[in-house]
């Protein structure tokens, strides 16, 4: 009966959703375009002018719970039940999230402002997941305050080129 089911040599369909539930981990939501392009613009008006503007909230809180399931997927230790391409694929979205931060680490040792080298170095996702928080918060004083400070601007802009860099990194699909 399974053999008619399945033609003999035909791969299942696999995806990363399905392996999430099967362990039973909540499945991972990657930001859409749009939401992206929303936050990538209040990132922009918000390095230029050293104010904050309203915040694009569900853009925010998407992008926190993405980097928030990679930092937890990299914590997962293989079960003997589960297959290595399985491992991998649940390991994928933080292997993306990584080329990322490399590749912006290798653009800013390029550029001329050593401050720039210096930041993307030590960008990392919880740094991110930080920002993204303080965000969120309605207690955080620089945002009612509406100036933000010289540092946050500098993660800032490190969490822009992450933004802009996520989806052409995403398409090409070198992680999955």
């Amino acid at each position: 009966m399974r053999d008619s089911q399945l033609p003999t040599g035909a791969p299942e369909a696999v995806d990363e959703r399905s392996i999430a539930r099967k362990y039973g981990l909540r499945e991972l939501v990657f930001p859409d375009r749009e939401q992206l392009k929303m936050f990538n613009e209040y990132l922009g008006q918000a390095i230029d002018s050293h104010k904050s503007g309203p915040v694009p909230k569900t853009a925010v809180v998407v992008l926190l719970e993405f980097l928030q399931g990679t930092v937890n997927r990299q914590h997962i230790t293989k079960s003997p039940l589960m297959t290595p391409a399985e491992f991998d694929l649940l390991q994928s979205p933080y292997y993306l999230v990584t080329r990322v931060l490399a590749k912006i680490a290798r653009e800013g040792q390029e550029g001329t402002s050593p401050g720039t080298m210096y930041q993307a170095a030590y960008a990392s996702v919880s740094t991110f997941m930080e920002l993204l928080r303080s965000l969120l918060d309605p207690g955080c004083y620089w945002l009612r305050l509406k100036t933000i400070p010289d540092g946050v601007v500098e993660q800032m802009g490190v969490l822009r080129a992450f933004v802009t860099q996520l989806p052409e990194q995403r398409r090409k699909g070198r992680a999955m």
